[in-house]
């Protein structure tokens, strides 16, 4: 997983409001709404079944350790959506042992490596890689539904294809897109694409882009998407920190960008692991 830093997570607590209105803007949904829909659930539903759940944040100190300000927006965002959420006292394996004796429904934690919801009650894992693709995928298709009916046959680029991007293949092909993915790693790109029916390799971003409405910008490169690149009716959902587009092509687009540094997966993991089926870890 990308490892966060303060800076670019010390204001989520403080921008839950102002999330929802850019959401709802590009989206037509708020960010709980955002994600009921992965659970295919009526959002008031979730909202009942949020509201009877705790959860607790878990700090993790191995590794490169604690991420100043992490568990603070975690649990703010999972308030924001309906859950009595808290951080633990303790960390680590402590940590856990004080979620399970408190009798918390879901534990999260994250280490270098994985970020993870652990549902105590039905042992279901959450992996925040695939919830984030799930999330932002579910965002680009509520988008789609504003403007032209959904995702359904339509032609939908992926660029980069590391966890999330290749979780966000598997969902668009769910929802019956047509699929394109670009990777900088060529020899992969192709790879990947001949595993899939119907996924094709694009020769460039910058082409691509130009003839695809809907984009999943999966990187972590800034400054990939120029302003040249964004047409009129350009959308492009961002899980990637940081988002890949330079400051002209952000002013151009306006709302049809749908970014976040964190909130939209955690509300993701939250609804999959304690609602939906669940995604394998």
């Amino acid at each position: 997983m990308t490892r966060l830093y303060y800076e670019i997570i010390r204001d989520i607590p403080f921008s839950l409001s102002e999330l929802d209105i850019r959401l709802q803007q590009s989206t037509g949904c708020d960010l709980m709404n955002l994600a009921a829909l992965t659970a295919n659930l009526p959002p008031a539903a979730v909202a009942t079944k949020l509201g009877n759940c705790s959860a607790a944040v878990v700090p993790i100190t191995s590794g490169e350790g604690v991420i100043t300000g992490f568990a603070n927006a975690v649990a703010a965002v999972l308030q924001h959506i309906g859950l009595q959420a808290g951080i633990t006292r303790r960390c680590d394996v402590a940590g856990f042992g004080e979620a399970f004796g408190s009798k918390f429904d879901v534990v999260f934690a994250a280490d270098d490596h994985k970020f993870l919801a652990f549902n105590l009650k039905t042992l279901k894992v959450v992996d925040n890689a695939q919830a984030t693709a799930v999330g932002f995928v579910r965002a680009l298709a509520a988008a789609a539904e504003l403007k032209s009916g959904g995702l359904y046959n339509r032609e939908v680029l992926v660029l980069g294809l590391g966890p999330i991007g290749v979780n966000a293949v598997k969902e668009l092909k769910k929802l019956g897109a047509d699929i394109w993915v670009f990777d900088t790693d060529t020899a992969r790109m192709e790879e990947f694409a001949g595993q899939y029916v119907g996924v094709k390799a694009a020769r460039g971003i910058g082409e691509a882009i130009k003839g695809i409405d809907y984009v999943l910008d999966a990187t972590p490169a800034a400054g990939i998407i120029g302003a040249e690149m964004i047409g009129p009716a350009t959308v492009i959902s961002c899980p990637g920190v940081p988002h890949g587009l330079t400051p002209e092509a952000g002013e151009k687009i306006g709302s049809r960008f749908i970014h976040d540094n964190l909130a939209l997966g955690v509300a993701t993991m939250a609804v999959q692991s304690i609602l939906a089926a669940g995604i394998d870890s």
